[in-house]
């Protein structure tokens, strides 16, 4: 987060107000766009600051709520920081499709609109970013494993069978068919995933694994094995979805089912040090 100023030397106060920034769009993109879509202080117009062929999309805050001391208590408070994070990514996702965007952090704080344009002034990397994210937008994809439906499925492939249940023959067989199973149970999640994240990857212009979140509240037995985001340009958009639709057909014997998400602001593709 850009820090908010300190007092100047002589003690005069900070100014109430300070600008929040969302992100960078190209300097053309209409400052119409933004006009009906409320910000992180529903009170304040989300606006445009130019400067060169960059404008930064911002709105006011009051400095009460967003300077460097309140919003370090804020964001301990949950039902503060899920509105405002809502608010943040309700800004950005009215670019996706309309404008490109490099989406900034939560919480980036300048004392001013000249601040701001010393950003966009200096940051010589945001033109070559969006140029890389022109045209595309990001989806979501998650792949989930119904472990019941698997393990039934590769059961049925070669158990033991011929002799009856209370044999220690029978029993020590059942032991090594559930080993066997489990074994067989998480190399299949790992080729599944591995494949299913390298197809999409290469009908989309990049791809990114993120970290496996089990959803709360899910049954254990339906289990995330897949955790990808992918930046697809519009125009490729029908060869993307086409591939996940290859891959529902080919895995869903299988226990598989994948959930599309988006799209979305390119989130997962702009680096940390992109971010303001």
């Amino acid at each position: 987060m850009a820090r908010a100023p300190n007092p100047t030397a002589d003690g005069r106060a900070l100014s109430e107000r300070a600008l929040y920034v969302y992100g960078v769009v190209p300097q053309t993109t209409p400052a119409e766009l933004f006009e009906e879509v409320p910000g992180v202080d529903p009170s304040e117009r989300v606006m445009l600051v130019n400067e060169g062929e960059l404008a930064a999309v911002a709105s006011g805050v009051s400095l009460d709520e967003f300077g460097e001391g309140p919003i370090e208590s804020n964001l301990r408070d949950p039902s503060w920081l899920a509105e405002k994070a809502r608010a943040h990514d309700r800004v950005l996702a009215t670019a996706v499709g309309r404008t490109t965007i490099v989406p900034f952090r939560f919480g980036a704080i300048y004392r001013s609109e000249e601040q701001i344009r010393d950003l966009l002034r200096e940051r010589t990397d945001l033109s070559a970013t969006l140029g890389r994210l022109e045209g595309a937008v990001e989806f979501g994809v998650k792949a989930f494993v119904d472990r019941a439906v698997l393990r039934a499925r590769l059961a049925a492939v070669g158990g033991p069978a011929g002799e009856p249940a209370s044999t220690g023959r029978a029993y020590m067989q059942r032991r090594q068919l559930e080993r066997r199973l489990d074994e067989d149970l998480a190399r299949f999640e790992a080729d599944c995933a591995h494949d299913s994240h390298e197809r999409l990857s290469a009908s989309a212009q990049q791809g990114h694994a993120n970290t496996l979140q089990q959803p709360e509240g899910e049954d254990e037995s339906r289990r995330m094995i897949l955790n990808g985001a992918y930046l697809v340009r519009t125009d490729a958009d029908r060869g993307f979805r086409e591939a996940l639709s290859a891959l529902e057909r080919e895995y869903a014997d299988d226990g598989v089912q994948f959930d599309l998400t988006g799209p979305w602001p390119p989130y997962n593709f702009v680096a940390d040090e992109e971010r303001s």
